[in-house]
């Protein structure tokens, strides 16, 4: 398993992935019945995407509606950006 911030995730189960990130099935690590899709950007595909995933954040932490994905948190490494 591998660990983002209060979430742990395993690169083998992947739910879908697109031109610009990967997203696998997660859980929270105290709360494991707590399941959530941890989304993977590749900072080296970011460059010229990196206006529209700043919008995408803004937006997905001020929206709280029960038809949209609710963003829980946004951790960046050197390489990734995950949310």
């Amino acid at each position: 398993m591998e660990t983002v911030g209060d979430f742990e995730y395993s690169r083998k189960d992947l739910v879908g992935h697109g031109a610009f990130a990967v997203v696998f099935k997660g859980r929270h690590r105290k709360k494991t019945d707590w399941e959530v899709a941890v989304k993977s950007i590749n900072k080296k595909n970011l460059s010229k995407s990196q206006i529209l995933l700043g919008k995408e954040i803004k937006i997905l932490k001020e929206l709280q509606h029960e038809n949209i994905v609710a963003l829980y948190d946004v951790q960046v490494s050197p390489y990734l950006v995950f949310h």
